[in-house]
């Protein structure tokens, strides 16, 4: 019983390490596997890509089981303005874990371009700053005297993204910087060794909608999700529209999750959705899967309903 104690102690131990790790370096900015039914969330050029108001949001628990599992929130607004070429959004977001956290809001403008009945290209821009705080203390060390988990770093940064998004009637493509700038969260000196840096992300996501008869949509998508420093993570995702009601997806992420998803169409003008995911990476040996929900609100603006959405 002592042998496996302890054993379950270092793998644990090990596992922490490695989650503070990826944390600091490349998961400053958010994941959600329901990326397909938010794309306000992912770039700044969708801004105002309804005629509708849209409230938006998202909660995710990461790794459920695990101590330090990180878990996430998302709220977003945004509106077609002036004969709905221009866009508006606010994004707030909180993400945290055992250790860090980080809380800030963003505004976001895009511009439409039309190049056809069914057909336009948008770019973005968005701005904003985000409070970044992590307390090294509350790390398990042998040596409570060691510098670099002996202090509390509070940062605030600004930063501006941008993106472009082109779509026709059945066809989406998309890319996206959602931080421009690199930040150096925490420089390293003698007395408090180690940096923490944000590295700058890039999105690309594309999708076709085919609709098979009157009561069966499919729609494939790919979202690839590049961060300088780390290898390319790739989502692959199918949802079958039924009767415009319901959804039922799946997803693969590389090396990472396999996902389902359930997204329902409660009233014309309400989405609720939730997504689990079972993780296929060294992780399931002790964390257990991923859950994540959202829910969206729509407010038409000059019509009296809307058409179902499928991006």
């Amino acid at each position: 019983m002592r042998i496996s104690t302890i054993q379950k102690g270092l793998v644990l131990g090990l596992i922490s390490l490695i989650s503070f790790a990826l944390r600091l370096q490349a998961q400053q900015l958010p994941l959600y596997s329901e990326y397909m039914f938010n794309t306000f969330e992912i770039n700044p050029a969708y801004a105002g890509g309804r005629d509708a108001i849209q409230i938006t949001t998202m909660f995710r628990k990461q790794w459920t089981g695990f101590k330090t599992a990180p878990q996430s929130t998302f709220l977003s607004v945004d509106m077609p303005v002036t004969d709905k070429r221009i866009g508006l959004g606010l994004k707030i977001v909180d993400d945290r874990d055992e250790i860090t956290k980080t809380v800030g809001a963003q505004g976001a403008y895009s511009y439409k371009i039309p190049l056809g009945d069914y057909s336009a290209l948008a770019f973005g821009l968005q701005a904003g700053a985000m409070n970044f705080k992590s307390d090294f203390t509350e790390v398990d060390v042998i040596d409570p005297n060691d510098p670099s988990f002996s202090q509390v770093v509070n940062s605030v940064k600004v930063n501006f993204g941008t993106g472009a998004f082109f779509n026709t009637e059945n066809f989406f493509v998309g890319l996206s910087i959602p931080n421009l700038i690199k930040q150096n969260l925490k420089k390293n000196s003698i007395d408090n060794p180690g940096d923490i840096k944000q590295n700058t992300h890039i999105y690309f996501n594309t999708g076709y909608v085919f609709h098979l008869n009157d009561d069966f949509v499919v729609k494939p998508s790919v979202l690839v999700r590049g961060l300088v420093g780390s290898p390319v993570s790739v989502d692959v995702n199918t949802n079958l529209w039924i009767a415009d009601m319901l959804s039922l997806g799946a997803s693969y992420r590389n090396k990472s999750a396999i996902v389902g998803i359930i997204n329902l169409r409660v009233l014309p003008e309400l989405y609720m959705g939730y997504a689990y995911d079972h993780s296929i990476s060294r992780l399931n040996i002790i964390a257990k899967g991923s859950h994540e929900v959202i829910l969206r609100y729509e407010i038409p603006i000059g019509r009296t309903s809307l058409s179902p959405r499928y991006f």
